[in-house]
């Protein structure tokens, strides 16, 4: 064999074994060599500047402005919303323009925060971003979910209007929306009324109280009175000269208890010296006709409108 190809077969030898040794010992990786290093770190950094999210949310419950938001300017008229948020989860609240196309204003609220927007009298849209983990502004919390409120909100110049946020399952996106218009968030008078959107469940909600404790009612024409599941009566210390009583249900005949409370508020509705009802079989809080035969109630489509007789 002539020598020049012995060396051929030599090298060639050689460049295989060091490519098997290359590929049993893992050597680039023991010498340091990792082919993701050498992808340009620049280019990681764009990757991943669209999906960048932000150390920290913002401030919480401290409004900010987010496009060009509109300003109350001189001897022009003021509305104020009061954003309360009852939901499980922390939201980012946005005002924004009747069509959503354009995003005034924005707050921060964590679950029983509230805080108030002053803005000029008008229309607006509302839209609500929940979650648990918080990204950025563009894209709110990573897990989360986009909620707009169903239809637009007028706010009344000089007026105080209210925006409860509420739960109505477990999950970020189970927002309940509860919007009082023309200040029935203060003493009610007969020019106030309440705005109700349909919920997804198919039932009207409303914020109200029973001496004093936050309660939510789901709206019932069919109930005769208000009823409160006794579970609930009891945690916040509501059976106390309660009188036993029985109840006819869907489930059937139920036990419970009947007692007259001092002071029962719908929105900014009050009433005094109402009989409730405290059924252990019971699951949500029921506004009867007891009520509602007070109050001007007026429904169409997904909205209902209560306002006093």
């Amino acid at each position: 064999m002539k020598p020049e190809r012995i060396f051929w077969i030599l090298v060639a030898g050689l460049w295989a074994g060091l490519i098997y040794a290359a590929y049993v010992f893992d050597l680039p990786a023991k010498f340091g060599f990792n082919g993701a290093d050498l992808q340009s770190e620049h280019g990681s950094e764009v990757a991943d500047a669209g999906g960048a999210c932000d150390a920290r949310p913002p401030q919480s419950a401290r409004a900010f402005d987010i496009d060009a938001a509109p300003r109350v300017k001189k001897n022009q008229h003021a509305a104020q919303i009061d954003v309360d948020n009852q939901h499980r989860y922390p939201v980012l609240a946005i005002l924004t323009s009747p069509d959503g196309e354009m995003e005034y204003r924005g707050v921060y609220l964590l679950t029983g925060q509230k805080t108030s927007l002053v803005v000029p009298a008008g229309d607006y849209g509302f839209t609500v971003l929940s979650g648990s983990r918080w990204c950025n502004l563009d894209s709110g919390f990573s897990d989360g979910y986009v909620v707009p409120y169903p239809d637009q909100i007028h706010l009344e110049r000089q007026s105080r209007s209210s925006m409860n946020l509420l739960s109505f399952g477990s999950t970020a996106d189970t927002v309940m929306f509860s919007f009082a218009a023309h200040g029935v968030v203060q003493a009610a008078n007969r020019n106030e009324i309440l705005e109700l959107s349909r919920q997804m469940d198919g039932h009207f909600h409303v914020v109200g109280s029973v001496e004093g404790n936050p309660i939510t009612f789901l709206i019932d024409t069919g109930a005769t009175s208000v009823s409160i599941p006794y579970s609930l009566a009891t945690e916040i210390g509501l059976d106390r000269n309660c009188k036993p009583a029985h109840f006819m249900t869907a489930a059937g005949r139920v036990q419970g208890c009947k007692a007259v409370v001092q002071n029962l508020t719908i929105g900014g509705f009050q009433f005094q010296q109402m009989e409730v009802s405290f059924n252990k079989g019971g699951e949500m809080p029921l506004l009867g006709m007891s009520v509602l035969s007070q109050l001007r109630v007026q429904q169409n489509a997904d909205t209902m409108l209560i306002s006093m007789n």
